[in-house]
């Protein structure tokens, strides 16, 4: 049995992440009307949400298209679109059905990284500290790719332009963006990669609502550039979808309400009718992974990522900055701002990071 205490610490989560994501889509409406103003230029179509109708995007002409508005929940709504050229070289990203929202680490409750707080069909949020823009477009950049790079660089020459908001987020909280390039080796060639991601802080809940990645041969950056811009620049949800996620909002705090209270049976025709629809959604998740055990595998693979980082200092800059964890004792960054886990120095010109205590 829940105790009055916990019953009202999940309550007030609730209310609070409901209201974010109330934020959140009041703000797009004032974009909508902007990107809708922008027109295609060049070989481009119109890319509409299949599932619920809920945004429109600007989509490459002739290239692979898969995506949607993949609903987990009332209030767990996730926006991914996914184009690849013809000849597979060149992938472009906005959003990712695979990034959940996050709940700071509250004692006495649910303070281990990596729980899950089981909201039941309103959301599931994953317990985590709140990463800035910068220091989780590292952590997704490098969950998304790490399977297909290997021996990843720095590559500051494609970092170097700025990511439009396709999802504004006034009055949403504490928000920070953050960018990341870096070249790798994959089976195919040399390829750069690039993440961009904001995130949001509110109420002891956070998410990155605004994420935009892509990777191609270098030869084809600025590319993969410009299209990652257009998409991001075209976004526009549907007026009316706005309105109907308000209305799942409020039926999802009715819901939590009657779970709190206990009152199951109220609520069963509600839930058989809503889990209907969350079995329809799950399917349509599956396939576009090709099948459901790549989807748990994309979604470990960031969740790893998230609790597999240590933070450091630089004793020389007094930077702050997460480091992937690994098998050895220490870690040591050089002049390029590489970073390498080893117990000694790899070469000279190597200085010692220290390992902050957590």
């Amino acid at each position: 049995m829940k105790t009055p205490g916990n019953s009202l610490c999940r309550h007030m989560l609730v209310a609070a992440f409901v209201l974010l994501i109330v934020a959140i889509c009041r703000g797009n409406t004032l974009a909508s009307s902007e990107a809708h103003n922008a027109k295609p230029a060049g070989a481009w179509n119109q890319f509409e949400d299949p599932f619920e109708h809920a945004f429109s995007v600007a989509v490459p002409q002739g290239w692979t298209v898969r995506g949607g508005l993949f609903r987990l929940g009332y209030s767990d709504e996730r926006v991914m679109v996914d184009v690849r050229s013809p000849d597979g070289s060149v992938a472009v990203r906005l959003g990712d059905m695979a990034i959940p929202s996050y709940a700071q680490p509250t004692p006495p409750y649910h303070t281990r990284e990596g729980e899950v707080y089981d909201l039941g069909a309103q959301a599931k949020l994953i317990v985590a500290r709140y990463r800035t823009g910068p220091e989780f477009a590292v952590l997704y950049s490098q969950a998304r790719f790490h399977d297909l790079c290997s021996d990843p660089q720095p590559d500051t020459a494609d970092a170097g332009f700025t990511v439009p908001d396709y999802i504004p987020l006034e009055g949403a909280g504490k928000t920070s963006a953050g960018q990341i390039a870096w070249r790798c080796t994959t089976p195919d060639g040399p390829r750069v990669v690039f993440a961009y991601t904001r995130t949001v802080q509110g109420n002891g809940i956070w998410q990155a609502p605004t994420i935009v990645s892509f990777i191609a041969p270098p030869e084809k950056s600025a590319l993969a550039r410009g299209i990652a811009l257009r998409m991001a620049g075209s976004f526009r949800l549907s007026p009316a979808w706005v309105e109907h996620q308000k209305q799942m909002d409020a039926e999802g705090m009715q819901y939590q309400r009657l779970r709190q209270q206990g009152r199951v049976a109220a609520i069963q025709q509600q839930m058989r009718q809503f889990e209907a629809q969350m079995q329809a959604m799950q399917s349509q998740v599956n396939s576009f992974e090709s099948h459901q055990a790549a989807e748990a595998a994309q979604f470990q693979s960031f969740d790893n990522a998230l609790i597999g980082v240590t933070p450091t200092t630089d004793p020389l800059t007094g930077e702050q900055r997460d480091v992937w964890t690994g098998t050895k004792a220490n870690y040591w960054v050089n002049g390029l701002g590489q970073v390498v886990n080893s117990t000694d120095a790899p070469a000279a010109g190597w200085r010692q990071l220290q390992v902050q205590a957590q």
